[in-house]
C-alpha cells in the first residue's frame, strides 16, 4: 500500500488554517495519520480552528471513514499543537470503538453450537 502520510490531500484545511500550518498539523496527527496509511479505506480529514489563539479557541477535526459513520472531535485547550493532539487521538479512540463494536456485533450474528435452537429429536 502507498504512504499516504505525505499525500497533502488527506487533510483538508478548513476555516482558521493555511498551507503554512500543514507542516504542525501533520506534525500533531502522526500517530492518526500512522493509522490512515495501513487502513484499506480511503480516509478524508478536515481540520479547522476559531478564535484561534485566542481564549475559546476551538479545534475540530472531522474524518469520513468508508463504511463508518463521520467522526468529530473537538478541543478548546489553549494551545494550538496540544489541541491538534487532542483531536487526533479522539478520532482515533472513535475510530477503534467503532470497529470494535462492529467485531463484536459481527461475532454475535454469526451462528455457533451454543446459539442454535435445540432439535426435537423425538418427532420419530
Amino acid at each position: 500500500m502507498a504512504d499516504r502520510t505525505a499525500d497533502p490531500s488527506i487533510i483538508r484545511l478548513g476555516g482558521g488554517f493555511t498551507e503554512y500550518d500543514r507542516h504542525i498539523i501533520e506534525s500533531a496527527l502522526a500517530q492518526l495519520l500512522a493509522r490512515v496509511a495501513t487502513s484499506d479505506r480511503l480516509w478524508e480529514l478536515e481540520i479547522s480552528v476559531k478564535e484561534r489563539e485566542k481564549p475559546g479557541q476551538r479545534v475540530t477535526l472531522e474524518a469520513w471513514v468508508p463504511g463508518k459513520e463521520r467522526l468529530v472531535a473537538t478541543s478548546s485547550l489553549a494551545n494550538l499543537k496540544d489541541a491538534l493532539n487532542d483531536v487526533g487521538a479522539d478520532v482515533l479512540r472513535q475510530y477503534n470503538r467503532a470497529a470494535e463494536l462492529a467485531s463484536r456485533d459481527h461475532r454475535n450474528k454469526r451462528e455457533t453450537i451454543r446459539g442454535q435452537e435445540p432439535q426435537d429429536l423425538s418427532a420419530d
